[in-house]
């Protein structure tokens, strides 16, 4: 099963990732720690987390492709594989390297079909998000109480002097997600569904009855919020008009003071479902995969999550932004995602012979992100 550092020469994926990892990943266990960088080296060179297209890479040289199939599935049944003693601690590596001040943490869940569930806990920068934390459960299971011990988790690997904040939509609203993160001292913007009652000079209101005057935001500071709780929180509200278009308004919950900057950043949650939309259907593949029991879809992401970090690194590594004309009657080159470049960067590379280096760390990007093309 453990292929020997003499094979490695073959593939330029392992050549990448060996070393990398070998640097982070805590050095307790050879065996698992070889097989968990097969399994990123694998993901990263196929774009996929399917079992077949992951047996197909360089990092499993058996004569037959059943036996390659067979490797990769004793890797995921590998127990010595897991988020506690492989992937937290190699978290807790890499934030330490990241040269910034604020982490911006975004939650979500989405489905695997019709078969569980994931919740997941990611850091957003440039775009795209890169998991942290996640679990899976089943459709129709409960999950809060596993999403806020997932929360209190990470806080444990977390270096203390970032300021952490996180960004949800209306289905975690609520007073337990919130006292969750009060007792973990970490911010949070999460958007309020419009039914939240919040406390006014003329009594309760809901926030959809509250005026607001068309693309001018309105900002309450220390309100009290929900009928019988003792919550208080900063509200921002909007109300974005465009002629043609039905009008949108926009409800966010806050502990920071509540201002424009807000909504830019609960506009970054939205990179999560870009996540996700990569996960499962325009990347990876990962809804058209058959692997279910939870042991075994935690170490599948955990290979993933190892191969999206690197695909990161040489994205921004390698950045490249198209030059745009301020006008012109034929369509112009769309920007490409931070992960998709750093997937062509590595094809190119390796179609070239040209030997790869993974430098530090980048800076994160949420609110400095440039999502416009700057035409001046």
């Amino acid at each position: 099963m453990c292929q020997s550092h003499a094979l490695y020469p073959y593939s330029p994926a392992l050549q990448l990732l060996d070393p990398w990892m070998r640097k982070h990943l805590p050095n307790w266990d050879e065996t698992a720690t070889r097989r968990l960088i097969q399994l990123a080296a694998g993901i990263f060179e196929q774009k996929s987390v399917l079992v077949e297209e992951i047996a197909r890479s360089t990092a499993f040289n058996a004569a037959e492709q059943t036996s390659n199939e067979t490797q990769v599935r004793r890797i995921l049944r590998d127990e010595r594989i897991s988020l506690a003693t492989m992937y937290y601690p190699l978290i807790r590596t890499l934030l330490a390297e990241l040269k910034t001040d604020v982490l911006y943490l975004v939650m979500d869940e989405t489905t695997h079909c019709n078969d569980y569930c994931l919740f997941q806990i990611s850091l957003a920068t440039d775009g795209f998000s890169i998991p942290l934390g996640f679990f899976q459960y089943g459709i129709a299971d409960p999950w809060a109480d596993d999403a806020r011990e997932l929360l209190t988790t990470l806080d444990g690997y977390i270096p203390e002097h970032f300021t952490v904040i996180l960004l949800a939509d209306r289905l975690h609203t609520g007073d337990p997600f919130l006292c969750c993160l009060d007792e973990l001292n970490r911010e949070y913007v999460f958007r309020a569904p419009a039914d939240t009652y919040i406390e006014t000079q003329t009594g309760w209101k809901m926030l959809r009855s509250l005026y607001k005057r068309r693309n001018t935001g309105r900002f309450m500071n220390n309100v009290r919020v929900w009928k019988g709780s003792t919550r208080r929180a900063n509200i921002s509200l909007y109300k974005y008009s465009r002629a043609g278009f039905r009008a949108v308004s926009w409800y966010l919950i806050s502990s920071l003071p509540a201002c424009m900057e807000r909504f830019a950043e609960y506009a970054c949650r939205w990179w999560q479902e870009c996540t996700f939309k990569d996960l499962k259907s325009a990347l990876f593949n990962w809804e058209r995969g058959r692997v279910q029991q939870p042991e075994r879809v935690e170490v599948l992401l955990i290979g993933l999550s190892c191969a999206l970090w690197v695909m990161w690194m040489l994205g921004r590594a390698y950045e490249h932004i198209p030059k745009r004309k301020p006008t012109t009657a034929t369509a112009q080159k769309r920007r490409k995602s931070i992960i998709k470049q750093g997937i062509d960067i590595f094809d190119k590379f390796k179609k070239k012979k040209i030997e790869f280096v993974l430098e530090l760390l980048p800076r994160p990007r949420v609110l400095d992100y440039v999502r416009t093309f700057d035409i001046s």
